[in-house]
């Protein structure tokens, strides 16, 4: 797990992540990664294992040296 805690209180899952930590270049370079849980992850309780999964990715967009019409909506 890379930058998030989480903790269950009451019923509701809640996720604690930096949002100015980064963790490297996704693997198509084109995103930054700030917060992965590194696939699915199993939620805990005080009273142990849940039959709830967390697979948590947050990223933004690496900085490009030119904007390609790639990204946008429309096509020619």
């Amino acid at each position: 797990m890379k930058n998030f805690k989480f903790e269950i209180k009451d019923n509701e899952l809640i996720i604690r992540l930096r949002l100015d930590e980064t963790h490297g270049l996704s693997k198509s370079g084109r995103s930054i990664i700030i917060s992965s849980s590194e696939g699915n992850f199993r939620l805990f309780d005080k009273d142990g294992p849940r039959y709830e999964f967390v697979n948590l990715t947050v990223h933004k967009r690496a900085p490009q040296d030119d904007v390609s019409d790639a990204d946008s909506d429309t096509t020619e």
